[in-house]
């Protein structure tokens, strides 16, 4: 079946400003998906559900694509460099719905008032993989994910760290890669960041806070490990013994 979401003869998806070059398109997308992303962040959002989660996607790509927003309506494989170029399974199209209502209830069913910070981050790392492995749209799934995983984050009184989780995109979606290999499932690589990300006191971004030289530092050090080859999640099987 051919990809109703591209354009004929083309690996470039459909977008509503006739953007024919993929890398012109992740450009632009990437622009207003963060753009918006901050819009968003500082309207505020409360609804952990998956209206809530379609409702991120059209925020944050409803200008750059007609479908954003909706479930995709075909089943996708997206290549991993972690897994030797195979895929994540992801949730056949039919089964998005009952799928994400499933996931939902399970983060629901936790007194997540009740833990202490690092008991909070390690089932986050638990709960989360599990909306993103059902992958519900086409493109922009990681982003909306963590967009809802940092709302959720702060409506329990912490804060996350949304620079870091941007400075370590790749290191994020490898993350929920190795943590949506069902039995073979490696949480630790997520839990590792979050630990970093979910902080006590608001982060502040402001030029008199970065005037500090050691906070300064620290925070380059915190970001830049998540670069280091050290902090590369690798599957089990790649590891040395």
């Amino acid at each position: 079946m051919a990809d109703p979401y591209l354009y004929e003869g083309s690996t470039v998806l459909r977008n509503k400003l006739d953007i024919l070059d993929e890398k012109t398109l992740d450009l632009v997308e990437a622009e207003q998906s963060r753009a918006k992303m901050m819009v968003l962040y500082k309207r505020g959002f409360q609804d952990f559900s998956p209206a809530g989660l379609c409702e991120i996607h059209k925020f944050l790509f409803g200008g750059v694509y007609s479908w954003a927003g909706q479930y995709r309506i075909i089943n996708i494989e997206k290549r991993e460099r972690l897994l030797g170029g195979r895929s994540v399974w992801y949730s056949n199209d039919e089964d998005i719905p009952q799928d994400l209502e499933s996931a939902f209830q399970s983060i629901h069913l936790l007194k997540w008032e009740h833990f202490p910070r690092d008991a909070f981050v390690h089932y986050l790392a638990q709960c989360f993989p599990r909306l993103w492995q059902i992958h519900p749209f086409r493109e922009g799934n990681t982003r909306t994910v963590v967009m809802m995983l940092t709302f959720f984050v702060e409506q329990y009184g912490y804060y996350m760290d949304q620079e870091l989780m941007a400075e370590s995109a790749g290191y994020v979606r490898d993350a929920f890669v190795m943590a949506s290999l069902e039995q073979y499932a490696e949480r630790e690589h997520l839990e590792r960041i979050l630990l970093d990300a979910v902080c006590d006191e608001p982060i502040l971004y402001d030029e008199d806070s970065l005037k500090s030289i050691e906070s300064a530092q620290r925070r380059r050090e915190r970001y830049q490990k998540y670069k280091n080859e050290d902090y590369v999640p690798q599957p089990h099987y790649k590891r040395e013994n």
